[in-house]
């Protein structure tokens, strides 16, 4: 996150945040912090990713668990921070820190490594949280004296942009970005960039692959139903569902600025295969900057994160494959071996059928052999040291062994492609987000990790639960039974969609997302719609009624059958078309 973009970033947000109160805070990945708080009567989640590189901060309107205890230094924060009201903020852009004054409670006053207010009145101490992107959270007991002060950086006039540009050094306002853009521009363009960036304000703009399609239930339709729930299924690019550009919308952002990126950036975001096939990257803006980064973090900080727990997941997995291949690459060799064993069987078959040529005693290091029903005449080489008739014994021994060991070798080959074969099974699953670590009850995903079942080692999917891929890469789950309805909701994170057929009984079917602000398309909303509807009531109907909800909301009812729920929340209800086809397609292979 750029230092600009930053800025932007905080004066939108410090408004909010002053006399906000601190909830919780949560570390649900190492380098990511969850602020919780509450201020304009709703709970809002301040996320900071802080790491040297792309580090980032957003806001994020659905919730995240953190799945796991909380460290020392969480509990640190958590002890002088939860339950305290934010006073003041004060922002340090160009070092990319966020000082939050927090006030209430004795303690606030008084730190214990200073040796607490009472003991030196002139050591009265306020407590800040200090946010930094690049050193992430941390605690300062600060007299007024040693407060922080909103910076007041230089900013370069035209005649000197040159000079400070070779000396960047020494203007901390031309962070690396700003400095990669002003190469591509022209030094009128290069001024008025500046200018805008000093007066602060205006419009971001991020970038990701244009696609025309809508992306789900309207945010003005999904919200008369159900509020601010209906951000899964709109695009979040603005305050409306789109954002300013031309045609289409952005699925995924891949980079977000405080200034619109030159054409030669744009295409630094594209890979060597994107740019072959001829993609062009879209152009959104808008001045709802929070909105905006709130996209961007779910799509560059949430998926990413997601990515590599899955990823971490599946080492084990990775490990153990790499074995049984090098296992199955010895078993080869082995093989060619043992079948070189068996071939010696032909030459003694040959010697037995020739033997009455030699006397019995008969040495030599090799012999000729006749056209026979064994092969056709060659030479076959002995050991001077056996004659003739043990030299045929100790053929026939060899080629028994042969024979013998490839017995064993093939049953020992088809155990090894069995376990390969179920370890790349449960590798899809674990990339997928489908495997058993979080079965345990409805709940399991308020335990889990971002990634929504990648934690942990995965296991294959009970029998009673079907997986699907949808066109757009999304695991589906689906009960085959009332059991499997169950097993398929304890599988589920509780960011994940499920959905029924409404006004009947039938199959549940989970959508797996990799975090709750993930977008789902309108195409995976269709295609699992249609997966639930083909198992319900309504399977000989040209369109079903589906309603979806939040696995969170879903619950289940007491001393009811297995499958039966009660659903406190419905994020929307929709038709769909049934296709009984669908099941076959959308199979993995």
């Amino acid at each position: 996150m750029d230092a600009h973009l930053f800025r932007r970033f905080c004066e939108d947000l410090t408004p909010q945040l002053t006399g906000a109160r601190v909830e919780k805070l949560q570390e649900p990945a190492p380098g990511f912090l969850v602020l919780t708080w509450y201020g304009g009567g709703r709970k809002r989640q301040l996320c900071l990713r802080y790491a040297r590189k792309e580090p980032f901060c957003f806001l994020s309107g659905s919730r995240i668990s953190a799945g796991k205890a909380p460290s020392a230094q969480t509990m640190r924060l958590r002890k002088y921070a939860s339950g305290r009201r934010i006073v003041s903020c004060v922002v340090r852009f160009c070092d990319r820190q966020l000082w939050l004054l927090l006030a209430g409670g004795d303690s606030a006053l008084s730190a214990p490594e200073h040796g607490g207010a009472d003991s030196d009145p002139s050591a009265f101490r306020l407590t800040w949280l200090l946010l930094d992107l690049r050193e992430g959270p941390s605690l300062h007991f600060l007299t007024e004296a040693e407060a922080p002060e909103e910076e007041r950086p230089q900013w370069p006039e035209p005649a000197e942009l040159v000079q400070a540009r070779q000396n960047w050094r020494e203007w901390p306002v031309l962070t690396p970005a700003l400095r990669r853009t002003l190469a591509c521009l022209e030094e009128p363009e290069q001024w008025a960039l500046l200018e805008d960036l000093r007066a602060g304000g205006g419009d971001v703009f991020c970038y990701g692959p244009a696609t025309s399609e809508a992306s789900g239930i309207s945010a003005d339709t999904a919200a008369d139903r159900c509020g601010e729930a209906a951000s899964f299924l709109s695009s979040a690019n603005g305050a409306d569902g789109s954002a300013g550009g031309a045609g289409g919308s952005i699925r995924t952002i891949r980079a977000i600025s405080a200034w619109p990126l030159s054409p030669e950036q744009q295409a630094a975001l594209l890979t060597e295969d994107e740019s072959a096939s001829g993609l062009l990257l879209r152009e959104a803006y808008s001045p709802d900057v929070l909105r905006l980064t709130e996209k961007a973090g779910q799509d560059i900080v949430l998926g990413r994160l997601a990515g590599e727990q899955a990823k971490e997941a599946a080492l084990p997995l990775d490990r153990r494959g790499r074995k049984l291949t090098k296992l199955l690459d010895k078993l080869r060799e082995e093989e060619n071996r043992l079948r070189a064993m068996t071939e010696a069987q032909a030459d003694a078959l040959a010697l037995q059928e020739n033997l009455w040529q030699w006397p019995a005693e008969h040495r030599a290091v090799s012999v000729a052999v006749d056209a026979g029903s064994h092969g056709p005449a060659r030479e076959i080489r002995l050991d001077p040291r056996r004659n003739v008739r043990e030299e045929m014994a100790r053929l026939f021994h060899t080629s028994r062994r042969g024979w013998r060991g490839l017995e064993h070798l093939v049953q020992r080959r088809k155990t090894l492609e069995e376990e390969l074969a179920a370890i790349a099974l449960a590798r899809r699953d674990s990339m997928l987000g489908v495997g058993q670590a979080q079965a345990g009850d409805s709940q399991a995903g308020e335990r889990g990790s971002l990634a929504g079942g990648a934690a942990g080692m995965p296991a294959a999917l009970p029998k009673n639960v079907q997986l699907f891929v949808s066109s757009d890469g999304f695991a589906l789950l689906r009960g085959r039974d009332a059991r499997g309805n169950l097993a398929a909701r304890k599988l589920a994170a509780s960011h994940d969609i499920w959905l029924h057929a409404e006004n009947g009984p039938g199959s549940h079917v989970i959508i797996r997302r990799a975090h709750g602000g993930q977008e789902v398309p309108a195409s995976t909303l269709d295609e699992a719609g249609s997966l639930a509807a083909s198992k319900s009531w309504q399977k000989d109907a040209a369109r079903a009624r589906i309603q979806y909800a939040e696995v969170r909301h879903v619950k289940p009812m007491r001393n009811a059958p297995a499958g039966t729920v009660r659903i406190d929340k419905v994020l929307a209800s929709r038709e769909v078309p049934v296709d009984a086809t669908l099941e076959d397609t959308l199979l993995p292979e």
